[in-house]
């Protein structure tokens, strides 16, 4: 019995043991005969509530038990529990066997931020309720919107019709994608019958966004990602007749974990020049990477798929009909074949990476 019962109190919580602590001080100090007969009338509704506590605490993980210590413990996570509660839940449920650092923890008010630096692919900022319960691993900062809000810039009501993009005579369209991300891909596809019908008056161009730490270049899904966006930038460059013809090939055989070996493939297919494009590759990594880096920051982009038109965020719906509405409804003159119809078929899921 003596052995069960230091079992069981290894178990229990640590405010048990003050707890038990103080009543253990309680009793050596008591001349009990004269105590109960003067207090009985305090002692006794206190015992009433301590006794079904303290069974239910002993229970160990028995559900009442759980139920009576979340009353009772309603202590918050400190910043420094939550960056290793953060970092063991991370390793052990998302990322298992992946090194990571959790760095730069905020207190946000309601929530905490903290930084999550994976090898190889970058430095990503995600929040984390106080008391540890939900973890998210990103989010949107609402304080723009909230003052564009107040300012009166911005309403709330619904409009009835999508809101009108600059006008220029030659609209420029910026999509910024990930190489491997499936929403972005399903968005490529989507502009693809777009920039056939449009390509002679208004200029589609890609955009890849990439993340760099010091000299280190990443991409959410990895090295062959980073280095397909760079081979992508490279066709665009020096062959953009058959830039979307090779992005189709690509996403139907490639993934981010063979595109290093796999691109040549769909390359061939459409007659890329592969020796050119992997010069470009090598010699232009850098600088193809700066110049994205730089648009994707000036623009605050942040999610694949992104659309901008004439520097404008694009907030309809996914549709290749949806895209040319957008686009032609920024010609000073729309060219004839904006009345053309593309279909009104929603051709994504409304989801990023």
């Amino acid at each position: 019995m003596v052995k069960t019962k230091k079992k069981t109190q290894k178990k229990s919580s640590q405010p048990l043991k003050n707890l038990k602590k103080i009543l253990n001080r309680g009793v050596k100090n008591l001349n009990l005969g004269s105590f109960w007969k003067q207090q009985k009338t305090i002692i006794v509704p206190i015992a009433a509530f301590l006794v079904p506590v303290l069974f239910f605490v002993l229970a160990g993980n028995s559900k009442p038990a759980q139920v009576i210590l979340t009353v009772f413990n309603k202590n918050l996570l400190s910043l420094e529990e939550t960056q290793k509660f953060t970092k063991g839940f991370v390793t052990s449920e998302i990322l298992p066997d992946q090194e990571v650092d959790i760095t730069n923890l905020k207190d946000l008010g309601s929530i905490y931020s903290f930084e999550i630096t994976i090898p190889n692919q970058g430095t990503f900022t995600s929040y984390i309720t106080k008391d540890g319960q939900f973890l998210f691993p990103s989010g949107y900062d609402t304080q723009e919107f909230k003052d564009r809000v107040l300012a009166g810039k911005t309403s709330l009501e619904e409009e009835s019709e999508p809101k009108e993009m600059p006008k220029n005579d030659r609209p420029q369209a910026q999509l910024f994608l990930m190489s491997f991300c499936p929403y972005g891909n399903q968005a490529e596809e989507i502009m693809m019958p777009v920039v056939d019908l449009l390509k002679d008056s208004a200029d589609i161009v890609p955009r890849y966004i990439v993340s760099k730490n010091g000299d280190t270049y990443s991409s959410l899904h990895g090295d062959q990602e980073l280095n397909q966006n760079v081979r992508e930038l490279c066709v665009y460059k020096y062959q953009p007749e058959i830039f979307w013809d090779f992005l189709k090939e690509i996403n139907a055989d490639c993934t981010y974990e063979n595109a290093d070996s796999c691109w040549t493939g769909p390359a061939k297919t459409v007659g890329i020049d592969i020796n050119k494009i992997s010069q470009c590759e090598k010699q232009e990594f850098s600088s193809l990477l700066d110049q994205e880096i730089v648009l994707t920051e000036e623009h605050n982009v942040s999610g694949s798929p992104t659309l901008l038109i004439n520097d404008t965020l694009y907030q309809g719906g996914r549709s290749a009909e949806s895209f040319k509405q957008a686009i032609c409804s920024a010609f000073n003159n729309p060219p004839q074949e904006c009345q053309e119809t593309l279909g009104d078929e929603v051709g994504a899921a409304q989801g990023g990476c």
